[in-house]
């Protein structure tokens, strides 16, 4: 047991070993180096700041509000789930998005049918521009 014991301290302290080393390796880097990386990662953060998923969301999000104003039976409606929504957005740069997806709802016989719509949203602070907006009916889903 007391083997174990020092088996697992030998192999934090390697462990911090190795953590150090590298952190002391950073910091010997020229200034310039330090500055141009900082700035390089400052410029990523802003161009891709609106590519973040709580932004795609919202946009997703104003686009279903379209959507639903045009269903006939709008309380019906059902969306893909959260993960599957993710890959019906694409970012397209300067706060706009291109939503590409699908919805279920009932028609006025009572039917499901199955949707595709697309939308691009750009979205300003608080306000949603719908820049386009296109759905149609893709056929009936069976019940099961």
């Amino acid at each position: 047991m007391k083997k174990l014991y020092m088996l697992a301290a030998l192999i934090a302290l390697s462990g911090l070993f190795v953590w150090g080393s590298r952190q002391h390796g950073s910091r010997g880097e020229a200034n310039g180096q330090k500055e141009s990386a900082a700035k390089v990662d400052t410029d990523y953060k802003v161009v891709h700041a609106s590519d973040s998923t709580s932004g795609k969301l919202q946009a997703y999000n104003s686009a279903t509000d379209f959507v639903i104003a045009s269903l006939q039976e709008p309380r019906t409606a059902e969306f893909p789930t959260t993960k599957e929504k993710l890959k019906h957005i694409k970012y397209l740069g300067d706060k706009r998005y291109q939503v590409d997806s699908w919805v279920d709802s009932q028609d006025t016989y009572g039917a499901m049918t199955r949707r595709s719509f697309s939308c691009i949203i750009k979205i300003d602070g608080a306000s949603v521009i719908k820049e386009r907006f296109m759905i149609e009916e893709n056929g009936y889903i069976p019940r099961s």
